[in-house]
């Protein structure tokens, strides 16, 4: 393998694992709260990543085994991702805009299945519409996945943005920081994704939307469980007005 090959399969790594410790931390938050939004919002994070897991999986199946993932296996396992889209559309109409949550829900879930089998269906008849492997391990994206990542980010930064708006005048601190946090989670780590997707695969390209996608999920991360320094600098920007 390349030098990029094990820059893409150790930061891809990194992302899953700091992705998924970050849901695991706050579904794990329901046994507290006992509010189902918490199991949503860990599932959709983890699931988020899902993208990057034949990366990864290959990637470490060649440093073990010697043998890494087809074409065929790598889309076959993107094309899950829908599925957590519906999972998110869920856990954010918990929140906002909760009296048109059967709406939003089953929309998406229409959306996300219609989305399903299109992946499914090119994953076993025409690969090239969905992606190719270059290199030994790196997925690049064709047309129909970087529609369907261009919208879900662009649909992903606005939920962002309207968690961020609706909680920016709450009397709590809590809330407010909250909010900001998770609407700069939501920025760093799909546009992080979509410089991934769309820019050339090269080694500075990799590492800035990694870096990206690793920060946007510790801002996530932060957004549920805040840092007293953050919390302390909102309380005194709140008392000054």
């Amino acid at each position: 393998m390349d030098p990029i090959d094990y820059i893409n399969g150790i930061t891809t790594t990194i992302i899953i694992i700091v992705s998924m410790i970050t849901g695991l931390r706050i579904g794990l938050r329901y046994r507290k709260e006992k509010l189902r939004v918490f199991i949503f919002f860990g599932i959709t994070w983890a699931g988020q990543v899902i993208i990057y897991y034949p990366i990864s999986l290959s990637f470490w199946g060649i440093i073990l085994f010697g043998q890494g993932f087809s074409i065929v296996e790598y889309l076959f396992i993107c094309s899950f991702a829908p599925i957590i889209v519906t999972v998110a559309a869920a856990a954010f109409s918990e929140l906002i805009f909760k009296e048109y949550q059967n709406f939003i829900v089953g929309s998406t879930l229409i959306i996300s299945a219609i989305s399903l089998i299109v992946f499914m269906y090119n994953t076993f008849t025409n690969t090239s519409l969905l992606g190719y492997i270059e290199g030994v391990v790196s997925l690049r994206y064709g047309p129909i996945v970087l529609l369907y990542l261009l919208t879900m980010s662009i649909m992903g930064i606005a939920m962002g943005y309207l968690f961020y708006r609706q909680s920016i005048d709450a009397p709590e601190p809590e809330v407010r920081i909250k909010g900001i946090l998770i609407w700069i989670a939501f920025i760093l780590f799909f546009g992080g994704g979509l410089l991934d997707g769309f820019l050339p695969l090269l080694i500075i390209n990799i590492v800035i939307s990694r870096i990206a996608l690793i920060f946007g999920s510790t801002m996530y991360f932060f957004g549920f469980f805040p840092p007293d320094i953050a919390l302390e600098y909102m309380r005194k920007r709140m008392a000054k007005t």
